[in-house]
């Protein structure tokens, strides 16, 4: 289990779902950065989620779960088990803010047999992911995710976000489109102190430092060139933790210059 992060009163903690493997060429060409490397020659990186405890509990993602048809890909179904060594039971979560719709970021919101995980949580989601992935039907969630959550919004339970808004006390949404339509990127803030959550926005350190590295899966990589472009200036200007779902050992770090250095842990 990886350490908290603090950012003021408030406290961020990285809860890991699973792994994926890709391509040495899924990001930039995979040759200048060998640490991302593992044995067989491809890029490993965990599946993770972002838990803000307190009265009332918020989870950033909800990873990959289980049962995805490809497992030499992307394997999942730790995230119930690691929060709950937190302390926190599916019941206790109270807001679901997702960074986009793809698979592995939206498969603990319902099981196949059509149950709701966190049966008591209001769910946040991009209109334009909404449009792109619900409405349109573009691939992304699984079959029975997208039922959930057309009645989950039936029922009042989905909000859609357009532009900046606050979603809690201490936590922000930012467009940053690209990777997905409606992408958002999540900012926990207290003070001056800042973290950004980079969804798929970012997918390692190096992209970050590297924005000419598109990833296979960018929707638009044209603009989710532009995004990254952006991201790292206001991370390098704000100075902000920053850190991503799929951020080696879930590690948030602090851009500096062209270098990237991690943040130590509470």
């Amino acid at each position: 289990m990886t350490s908290p992060l603090s950012i003021g009163r408030y406290r961020l903690l990285p809860v890991k779902d699973g792994a994926f493997r890709m391509p040495r060429n899924f990001l930039g060409d995979g040759r200048e950065h060998p640490e991302l490397l593992s044995d067989d020659g491809k890029v490993w990186l965990p599946i993770g989620a972002f838990l803000m405890p307190g009265d009332e509990p918020l989870l950033i993602d909800a990873g990959l779960a289980h049962g995805f048809p490809k497992p030499e890909i992307m394997t999942g179904g730790a995230l119930l088990d690691e929060l709950a060594t937190l302390g926190t039971r599916p019941e206790d979560v109270r807001h679901l803010a997702l960074s986009h719709l793809h698979p592995d970021h939206v498969g603990w919101v319902a099981t196949k047999r059509g149950g709701v995980t966190f049966p008591n949580a209001q769910v946040y989601i991009a209109q334009g992911d909404w449009d792109h992935f619900i409405d349109a039907a573009n691939y992304g969630p699984p079959p029975w995710v997208r039922q959930a959550l057309c009645d989950l919004a039936e029922r009042g339970r989905v909000t859609i976000i357009e532009g900046e808004r606050q979603i809690v006390p201490g936590l922000t949404a930012l467009p940053a489109p690209g990777h997905t339509p409606g992408h958002t990127v999540f900012v926990v803030h207290d003070g001056r102190e800042r973290a950004m959550l980079l969804g798929d926005a970012i997918y390692c350190p190096q992209q970050l430092t590297a924005v000419d590295w598109s990833a296979a899966t960018d929707v638009d990589p044209v603009l989710a060139r532009q995004t990254r472009e952006w991201l790292w200036r206001e991370i390098d200007s704000s100075g902000a933790a920053a850190v991503g779902p799929h951020f080696p050992g879930l590690q948030a770090g602090r851009v500096l210059g062209r270098r990237w250095q991690a943040v130590p842990h509470a």
